[in-house]
């Protein structure tokens, strides 16, 4: 019975075959080009010719190989990219945690907005050129203000970052003498957050300035400048006795 049923099933497929020629194959392949991209197995049990095939022959060994190269150059530099995220990211949260511990160290408002503010306070830990805490004022007058913190007129953040948004990175920038004074022409990027501080108090701005044009891009993530941002706003309401945020 066995051998009776292997006969027919052999015959089945004899004549499954011969009704199936060598163009029936190839319109099919032409008309679903995907197939073979889309099914692994298939490819390896095919046998490629060599390379010794004659002019008109395709040379499927060459086509898969170089394929199968093409796919490991792209992992292998997927791979790169994510190690080298990684790593700078990694350093970065470093630089943000090391510069929320100097924050509360701050011995008074003034030693705190000194920190912030001088080249080799918070500007170094995070490897950047600049970096500015601003306010606005509500006396229309805009410049250096009192203890170092750098004033606006009513309506700067918003005019700076847009109505309503919290945080603006920008690559390939001029730096504002306005934020940055006499080291705004070495800001080549830059990242600005906005400050809440208190309901009590108007909005302000942490203003950072980067050495390279592509320091601060619009694709980077903005978790860990948020949370610097939030550390900042804390600290000036603690040493001003400042009302809690909502």
């Amino acid at each position: 019975m066995s051998q009776q049923n292997d006969s027919t099933e052999a015959k089945r497929i004899e004549t499954a075959e011969a009704s199936l020629s060598v163009e029936d194959v190839k319109a099919y392949l032409r008309q679903h080009p995907e197939l073979l991209a889309n099914d692994p197995d298939l490819i390896s049990a095919l046998v490629p010719p060599s390379q010794s095939t004659g002019r008109n022959v395709l040379d499927m060994q060459h086509f898969m190989i170089g394929r199968l190269q093409n796919q490991v150059r792209m992992l292998r530099d997927i791979q790169s990219d994510l190690i080298e995220a990684t790593s700078l990211n990694s350093i970065a949260r470093e630089q943000v945690h090391a510069a929320t511990l100097k924050l509360l160290d701050a011995r008074s408002f003034e030693h705190l907005i000194e920190y912030v503010t001088a080249p080799d306070g918070l500007a170094r830990i995070l490897g950047i050129r600049a970096a500015t805490v601003c306010i606005e004022t509500a006396n229309g007058v805009s410049g250096i203000g009192i203890r170092g913190v750098r004033v606006l007129e009513p309506g700067g953040v918003d005019r700076i970052l847009g109505f309503g948004e919290r945080c603006r990175l920008a690559s390939h920038v001029r730096g504002s003498r306005g934020l940055y004074g006499n080291l705004a022409e070495e800001v080549q990027s830059e990242a600005l957050v906005r400050l809440d501080f208190s309901p009590a108090s108007p909005p302000g701005l942490l203003a950072l300035g980067g050495f390279e044009a592509e320091q601060f891009h619009p694709d980077q993530a903005v978790d860990l400048l948020e949370f610097l941002a939030r550390v900042v706003e804390r600290c000036v309401r603690q040493w001003l006795d400042l009302p809690p945020a909502r």
